[in-house]
């Protein structure tokens, strides 16, 4: 073979095996770019599921500000004046998406659209401020859950069901990568009732001492439901006090300390030197609370009265008629209330007036109330005094009551009512009750904390007595329409720790517990009020005075886990 063949065999099979080379580097390139495409197909996919779970989780975060927030602060904005006669027209109407579509929204934000049995309300991605090239697109759906209804006197119940779809949608590649994913099953009710003054972590008319002095919120101060007042609220130091619920006030400026320099200011801080803390918001110029009236003061004592005339002498009273109990319990004259909790498991109130003591027993289970007067006779009538309206056991003083403490059986809702002053002189603890923080039920048994007080001293003040002990506990609402909730020494004597308060306070000055200088006790109690959320949930003492306007609440199913369901598109 000549040389040329030769070359020419050579330069073919190079060019041959380049060939090959170029067939399978392009296989391999092939398989990378179809590699390559799978794998971004599989990130892009997996970011448009991401971006559906976002839809899918703003859509429940709306919601529930729509429920909690805008219902609410639409029900109970004092500007508009809402009566029965509102909300009845939608129970008679059996229009619960025609109530959601009136007062779930804030000013400014779209309302849900109502068609066939559907409220729909369709949510856009905010400007979510990533590398990726996306959006979602969430809708919520709901529909009456049974009709609604009104349960007893300005109790208005709206029952719903509701899912939301999301779908989020990658657009790096053409066709964009689209995924979808749907939560459902899921209820909720809402309740719109009157307000109560129950609902007050702390209410005042005039937030000052009965002096004038001003009252300092600072760091250790600590309100975990709503606050208000009919004056205007102190802030001292940084920080000044922690509000995890609404804070309003009449008056247009806060007082600022400001070094010692107080100011007057439109303002929720005072830069950076007084700074409060608030969770939900301060809101001042806030329309003007009434605390109750005398009419009110007269319900209770009618309630109390049931068939009997106003009584002409001193003594311990359980109106009844034909052996029936038709009231509540009434005193005339100074007296001390014990209550406890026999072995029966019954509430007892041991009342003295004067050289006479009686023993109520009330035996729920049977509906029986049995009056035992020490060294005389004992006498059982059938049912329980709960007042005319059975609303729960009401006792009503037309004096003082110069010593009250105990324990509230745990089935027992009490109002004690006094027309002058009532002094606590020891521990006043509830049988079951939920430790800090509440969540409404018993940590012993899981099951709901029934028992709940009220304290009013409708002329007087409620007050911590010299013989109540140190670190004294008191679970209830007290409420002291013309007066203040305080300690009597706290300007004297030794301290005498903390002084706990399970519920609220509703006064018409804020009350002296102590003397401190700096941090150092001197004198008197320390605050540690604990508020009860179950009286947001529409758990109030019996006979507890209202507001006139409404509230609304739910029922916190819109906390429960939901199924999820997802597939591509």
């Amino acid at each position: 073979m000549s040389n040329k063949s030769e070359k020419g065999v050579a330069l073919a099979a190079v060019l041959m095996g380049v060939a090959v080379l170029l067939v399978l580097a392009s296989i391999f390139f092939s398989s990378l770019l179809s590699q390559k495409t799978s794998v971004d197909f599989q990130k892009y996919a997996m970011q448009s599921l991401a971006l559906a779970e976002a839809g899918a989780s703003q859509g429940r975060a709306e919601l529930k500000k729509r429920v909690r927030v805008d219902i609410k602060g639409r029900i109970e904005d004092p500007a508009e004046h809402w009566t029965s006669a509102t909300f009845s027209a939608y129970i008679a109407g059996n229009n619960s998406l025609g109530f959601l579509h009136d007062f779930g929204y804030a000013a400014g934000q779209p309302q849900f659209t109502v068609s066939g049995g559907n409220a729909t309300l369709t949510l856009n991605a905010p400007d979510l401020n990533t590398a990726i090239s996306g959006n979602y697109t969430a809708t919520l759906l709901v529909q009456p859950n049974g009709a609604p209804t009104s349960p007893s006197a300005d109790v208005y119940v709206f029952p719903y069901q509701y899912s939301v779809t999301s779908q989020g949608s990658v657009t790096a590649t053409n066709p964009s990568v689209k995924e979808n994913v749907r939560l459902w099953q899921g209820e909720f009710a809402i309740t719109i009732l009157r307000a109560n003054f129950a609902k007050f972590a702390l209410f005042t008319s005039h937030h000052t001492t009965p002096s004038g002095t001003t009252v300092w919120f600072t760091e250790n101060t600590n309100f975990s439901g709503p606050v208000s007042t009919n004056g205007r609220f102190s802030f001292a130091n940084n920080p000044s006090g922690h509000f995890t619920d609404a804070v309003t006030q009449h008056e247009t400026k806060a007082r600022f300390y400001n070094e010692g320099s107080s100011i007057l200011m439109d303002a929720d801080a005072n830069g950076t030197t007084d700074v409060p803390i608030f969770d939900v918001g301060y809101e001042r110029g806030y329309s003007l609370i009434n605390l109750p009236s005398s009419v009110t003061q007269n319900d209770l004592k009618t309630q109390a009265l049931g068939t009997m005339a106003n009584p002409g002498s001193d003594g311990i009273y359980v109106p009844n008629s034909s052996g029936a109990v038709t009231g509540g319990i009434l005193i005339k004259g100074d007296a001390s209330v014990t209550m406890s909790v026999n072995a029966s498991n019954n509430a007892v109130y041991a009342i003295t007036q004067g050289s006479t003591t009686k023993n109520i027993t009330v035996d729920r289970a049977n509906s029986q109330t049995t009056v035992e007067t020490v060294s005389g006779s004992t006498v059982t009538y059938t049912g329980v005094p709960d007042g005319v309206n059975d609303e729960g056991i009401l006792i009503y003083s037309l004096d003082d009551i110069t010593s009250f403490s105990g324990t509230v059986q745990k089935n027992s809702s009490v109002t004690v009512s006094a027309e002058r002053d009532i002094v606590i002189s020891n521990n006043v603890r509830y049988e079951t009750y939920t430790a800090s923080p509440l969540s409404g039920t018993d940590p012993a048994t899981g099951l709901a904390a029934d028992n709940m007080l009220g304290l009013i001293a409708w002329g007087g003040d409620v007050r911590i007595g010299t013989s109540a002990p140190h670190n004294v506990e008191i679970h209830g609402i007290i409420m002291a329409p013309h007066g203040v909730f305080t300690v009597d020494n706290y300007d004297g004597g030794s301290p005498r720790g903390t002084a706990t308060l399970l519920g609220g306070v509703i006064t018409d000055f804020y009350g002296a517990f102590g003397q401190f200088s700096g941090t150092t006790p001197l004198h008197g109690y320390g605050r540690n009020f604990v508020y009860d959320p179950r009286v947001l949930n529409g758990k109030t003492p019996p006979y507890f005075p209202y507001l006139s306007g409404f509230t609304a609440q739910d029922d916190f199913h819109l906390d429960d886990k939901m199924i999820w369901e997802g597939e591509g598109v």
